[in-house]
């Protein structure tokens, strides 16, 4: 019984193997060769990407006031409140609000020690590049694709001394 069962065994792997082989040689399914697109063909959809992008309407979704300290020295000298709103798409709005406590603690984590760098060098926050850096920040904590941009509502520099 054993070797029969170790025949069989072996009669399938190699009917498995040959398989394999007849599906390369013949360029058939997972083997297939990809189809190359003439520029033509490849500015069509773009173009044709680009029209439904624009039909559509961006999609807001509201995070929750951020609140940055500021230390100095062993104190906190002041608080920065930041409102945010991500733009997106429709598909892609539940995406974001399963990522959105990754997506908070990512924003926290780098404005905590963004911030501070920056008042040294400006009186004021600069909003511009504050919204790349979130933008940046967003597209590599929850993926490219799914943020299209970041719109910075208010920023409140609230000073405690």
């Amino acid at each position: 019984m054993p070797k029969i069962l170790v025949i069989v065994l072996a009669v399938v792997i190699l009917l498995a193997g040959g398989a394999v082989t007849l599906l390369q040689q013949m360029e058939l399914g997972p083997f297939e060769p990809e189809v190359k697109l003439t520029p033509e063909q490849i500015a069509a959809a773009a173009a044709e990407m680009a029209r439904k992008k624009a039909l559509e309407p961006p999609r807001f979704v509201t995070l929750e006031p951020l609140l940055i300290p500021i230390f100095q020295g062993d104190i906190v000298a002041a608080t920065i409140q930041l409102q945010i709103q991500i733009e997106t798409r429709k598909g892609n709005v539940s995406k974001i609000n399963k990522q959105m406590p990754r997506l908070k603690d990512a924003y926290i984590r780098d404005l905590h020690a963004y911030v501070p760098r920056l008042l040294r060098k400006q009186k004021d926050l600069d909003i511009a590049s504050l919204k790349r850096r979130l933008f940046v920040i967003g597209e590599r904590t929850i993926g490219k694709g799914l943020i299209d941009g970041v719109l910075v509502q208010s920023a409140m520099n609230r000073k405690l001394r």
